[in-house]
């Protein structure tokens, strides 16, 4: 079976801190996506979201509008998201990456994708872009993919989209938007942004902050990675 997977990474911007980062994707059976594409592009315009969707854009005004692509994606069989979360304090950059910390956040993204690559299938894995000051980041975590899973699936292509671009990318990055601040300590309850999070753990049937002990293929598994 061919799979997209759309990925991300966000930190929650209302945190003075930013003490955790969440990297999160959203695989969909290829042969499905430009109908889920059609029709999340079609709700979005339905309940009034007509630019780009994104989690620091959800405000009182579209709180019900986010809450309704929150349902989409749960109504959705052949959706599923994985998210990590990251605790920057933990991150021992000298002695893991060699004091070079955009190798990690590149391993931690092969964390997340190795662990929901099965075998006999195949994947395209569309990263939103980031401005690297590595040139090679993007085909050495391929090549890494490539090696773990040789002769088990395959990896048709890893390579940048822009976002803003690409919807069902969008619908990834209100996701793991929500994971990132639920794990904030700062998170101001009542706010649009603390009920949109605290709804999409109602529709999980577990907070945000609840994580999966197993990386195990499930509709939303969240694992937090294990750092010494």
């Amino acid at each position: 079976m061919e799979y997209v997977v759309y990925c991300d990474e966000s930190r929650h911007e209302e945190s003075t801190d930013h003490p955790f980062m969440a990297i999160g994707s959203l695989w969909i059976p290829r042969d499905q996506k430009e109908d889920l594409t059609r029709k999340f592009k079609t709700l979005c315009r339905e309940v009034g979201l007509c630019g780009e969707i994104k989690w620091n854009r959800v405000s009182s005004k579209y709180l019900l509008a986010y809450k309704r692509l929150v349902d989409f994606f749960f109504e959705q069989e052949s959706i599923r998201y994985r998210v990590i979360v990251v605790e920057h304090s933990r991150i021992d950059v000298d002695r893991y990456h060699g004091g070079d910390r955009e190798l990690g956040f590149y391993k931690f993204y092969y964390q997340l994708l190795e662990k929901w690559i099965e075998g006999n299938n195949e994947y395209l894995i569309l990263l939103d872009f980031k401005r690297n000051r590595g040139s090679d980041r993007y085909s050495t975590l391929r090549t890494y993919l490539e090696r773990a899973v040789q002769g088990k699936a395959w990896i048709s292509d890893l390579t940048v989209i822009d976002s803003s671009e690409t919807p069902l990318a969008q619908l990834c990055d209100l996701l793991t938007g929500a994971v990132a601040a639920a794990w904030c300590p700062d998170l101001t309850p009542g706010r649009p942004k603390a009920e949109l999070a605290q709804y999409i753990g109602m529709r999980r049937g577990a907070s945000l902050q609840v994580i999966n002990t197993s990386p195990q293929p499930i509709k939303f598994n969240i694992f937090k990675i294990s750092l010494t």
